[in-house]
């Protein structure tokens, strides 16, 4: 069966709209216990009218004969032949560091992103070619055994920084967010996690991280913080304004969900002048809150849980 995933809305320059969505595809490769969403980006003009189809596309040693699934977490529409897509890519590795005892070959889930411009890759980012990422990880990282595929990075969400335009990355499962040069591997900074460019304390932490974004002054990092089960089981909204000169925070809040529920998968916010507007995740519900007073303005029960919200 065909079910879909992060619909999204898309505006161009010229006002052009557009629409995505994934359509999750079971007859493409996919992988136990590892939660992902394999399938197809599917891209609808202004009246909900399919154009087009997004798969993986082959680059270096892939083939057309492997793997051509796309995840769900994100995808960035940038016209109707630019795009930046993700996905995961199971393969074995031997770069792993030796501290970490991994076994030869471990089959990890390789974060892949890819952007495409009139149908040729331009640019790929495979993050196995980055091995400190193994040694950031705090789960999914089991490389001593081979009993499961690792997913050690966990990438759940990608946006384009508006002051350079190169690509600032949340890893669920590194509790840390990353600025990748786009274009090269090169990691520019990393926020949060085991090594944090820029300083964090115990309380300014955040664990399992979803829909971590910029927003529109291009300073300040908006992100939906999961929280742990051991460590902190109840989520927050954590927002950091950080100066990327120096490598330090400017400004910090956190506001603890209503209630202080947990929601330990999924999860998203949007933020407006006085407001926040928040998907629930695993936590099923829509809720607006008031940023300064916490009360809540608006609140929708989900019958499931959700992976993004958006007002449009």
């Amino acid at each position: 069966g065909a079910t879909t995933m992060n619909f999204r809305k898309w505006v161009y320059a010229d006002g052009t709209t557009r629409y995505t969505y994934l359509r999750y595809d079971s007859s493409k490769y996919q992988v136990p216990t590892v939660g992902y969403n394999a399938g197809e980006i599917v891209v609808l003009d202004d009246s909900l009218q399919e154009i087009k189809r997004i798969n993986l596309l082959p680059y270096g040693t892939r083939t057309a004969a492997d793997n051509n699934a796309l995840d769900g977490h994100d995808f960035i529409l940038l016209s109707d032949t630019h795009y930046i897509a993700i996905t995961y890519f199971e393969k074995a590795v031997n770069n792993i560091p030796a501290s970490l005892n991994p076994i030869a070959n471990c089959k990890v889930m390789a974060p892949i992103i890819q952007e495409v411009n009139n149908g040729l890759v331009i640019w790929e980012w495979d993050g196995t070619y980055t091995p400190e990422l193994y040694t950031s990880s705090i789960e999914g990282n089991d490389f001593t055994t081979g009993a499961v595929t690792q997913d050690y990075a966990h990438m759940n969400a990608i946006t384009i920084d508006p002051k350079d335009n190169n690509l600032v990355i949340s890893f669920r499962n590194l509790n840390q967010v990353v600025k990748i040069q786009r274009g090269t591997n090169n990691i520019l900074w990393r926020l949060g996690g085991v090594n944090s460019d820029f300083p964090v304390s115990a309380d300014q932490k955040f664990l399992r991280q979803h829909n971590a974004h910029f927003l529109p002054d291009g300073k300040t990092i908006l992100l939906f913080d999961n929280g742990d089960i051991n460590e902190r089981p109840y989520t927050r909204i954590a927002e950091f304004t950080i100066n990327e000169a120096n490598k330090t925070l400017t400004n910090y809040s956190y506001m603890d969900m209503p209630d202080r529920t947990f929601s330990r998968y999924q999860g998203s916010v949007e933020k407006t002048d006085s407001t926040y507007f928040i998907c629930g995740g695993a936590d099923p519900r829509v809720i607006e809150v008031n940023r300064t007073t916490g009360q809540t303005i608006l609140e929708t029960k989900l019958g499931l849980s959700s992976y993004r919200a958006y007002r449009y």
